[in-house]
């Protein structure tokens, strides 16, 4: 008798020690959330060039992660590589069985430098040769006095530029703030030209100090009056500036048959609105020029005679006036399907974003273009609501998606970190179905596993640090493939 009490109370312990945590873990371990990331957030490649994106969480490789394209006429996706189609922009998002999702952003472009005097002699035959395609030179600044004003190296730099092959186009530095100076500006870069062929427009260059205290319509107006002149010469006109001078000063319609050069450093993408054609997103070195200098990239081939008519735009903004609506605004509640599709219907070429307030239960992705619109697919992952948001600019519409329970639920979802020797217990808790399932890792050389124990309709599944690197717990179901259920760092 005093044995069976032994035996019975031992029995009793152990499943005490395994439901009194759902999730225990030794005081070696740090649990700590993360999001997953590319190893990239912005790419610029030429067309037909390719680049691979990895997305992870915490250093794991997330193998899973399906990677879409918002533009394939701009960037294809095969498996992790990405690669340009065509001029222009594009958004590489990268989308887990789990929902988890991760963006970086595609430029497909072609990569230039603007220069004037202060970067001296350039050796024009050492930048073509480190892949410099155009190059955008200064004419020269103000009009007070033609002689001192003129940029001392322009006529070097366009002889060395084109006879290396590498495209060119101007820019003209403005100290306008009246509509006669503004015209003086442009008699003076004309006369610099002197008839000079160029691939690329003439910029007129706005982002002086004394400029940015003038109204609205008399900064457009000064700027209307050079491009005007310029372009009654013969050239291609367009404006340089930063986006805050562009959406304010120079925000007036009088300017939309300009092109725009727009200067944005340190950001993926510039936060301009409104279409551009050129962005200068930095200054690096390149061999042939002493110092940094400038970077730009084109989305418009200014010397191809089948020049694109849409410059980019900035997918995160979109003129209040774009149509915007979707198919499915009331609750939706999956029931034997597993799947559903919205409809996005807008007149916009830049594809919406959609994003799930609760990946773990209801995830959402881009699924394609359609007639009038896009289609988006939501997935039913487990049990829960979730918000399915899709945002145009400041255009946004919103739906309840209501999953059900589905597979093996586990009480820990978000990554973390043990230390090596240290352990972790999961419990998990098969939903909606009465198979067995099994649990592995992904990596038996960074994590094992030390227990695994059903106590009533959950099973408990104990793992240990084995050496440093990362790795998944997966749960399978008969005739199912392994579900990610978390990842797991070992430090």
């Amino acid at each position: 008798m005093k044995r069976k009490l032994v035996s019975l109370v031992l029995a009793l312990a152990m499943i005490a020690s395994l439901c009194t945590t759902a999730a225990y873990a030794t005081d070696t371990s740090t649990v700590t959330s993360a999001a997953m990331t590319l190893d990239s957030t912005k790419l610029a490649l030429r067309v037909g060039e390719s680049a691979s994106l990895t997305a992870s969480v915490m250093g794991c490789i997330m193998s899973d992660a399906v990677l879409t394209s918002s533009d394939p006429g701009v960037a294809t996706v095969v498996g992790n590589t990405v690669t340009g189609a065509g001029l222009g922009r594009a958004v590489i998002t990268a989308t887990t069985s789990d929902g988890q999702t991760a963006t970086c952003n595609v430029h497909v472009v072609l990569k230039g430098i603007d220069v004037s005097a202060w970067q001296g002699s350039i050796n024009w035959t050492s930048v073509k040769s480190s892949g410099v395609d155009f190059a955008i030179l200064r004419t020269g600044y103000g009009s007070e006095q033609w002689d001192k004003q003129t940029d001392a190296y322009f006529n070097a730099n366009y002889d060395g530029a084109t006879a290396n092959g590498i495209k060119v186009g101007v820019y003209h530095f403005s100290y306008a703030t009246t509509v006669a100076a503004a015209a003086e500006e442009a008699r003076m870069c004309l006369s610099i030209l002197n008839g000079r062929k160029l691939d690329y427009p003439v910029f007129y260059d706005i982002e002086d100090s004394t400029q940015r205290v003038l109204s609205r319509e008399l900064l457009s107006s000064i700027a209307q009056t050079f491009c005007s002149a310029i372009e009654s010469a013969g050239y291609k006109a367009g404006i340089y500036s930063s986006p805050s001078i562009f959406n304010s000063n120079l925000s007036s319609s009088v300017l939309d048959p300009y092109d725009k050069w727009v200067a944005h450093w340190g950001v993926d993408i510039a936060r301009y609105s409104n279409p551009y054609t050129v962005w200068q997103y930095g200054s690096a070195s390149v061999p042939g020029i002493s110092g940094a200098v400038d970077q730009d990239y084109s989305y418009v081939d200014y010397s191809s005679s089948s020049q694109p008519t849409n410059p980019v735009q900035d997918p995160s903004q979109t003129p209040s006036t774009t149509t915007f609506k979707s198919d499915t605004t009331a609750p939706y509640s999956f029931g034997t399907n597993s799947s559903y599709i919205y409809k996005i219907t807008t007149t916009s070429s830049t594809i919406p974003k959609a994003v799930s307030s609760n990946p773990s239960a209801v995830s959402v992705a881009f699924y394609q273009k359609t007639t009038g619109g896009y289609l988006y697919r939501i997935t039913n992952v487990n049990q829960g609501s979730a918000t399915i948001t899709t945002t145009l600019g400041d255009l946004s519409t919103s739906f309840t998606a209501n999953g059900k329970a589905n597979g093996v639920i586990s009480d820990t979802t978000y990554p973390f970190t043990i230390k090596r020797g240290g352990t972790y217990q999961f419990k998990f808790t098969p939903s909606g179905t009465s198979a067995t399932p099994t649990f592995t890792t992904g990596n038996g050389s960074v994590l094992k596993p030390v227990l695994q124990q059903k106590v009533g309709s959950s099973y408990y599944y104990k793992i240990s640090g084995l050496s440093a690197g990362c790795t998944g717990v997966y749960s399978t179901l008969p005739g199912q493939q392994a579900v990610r259920q978390c990842i797991v760092t070992v430090a």
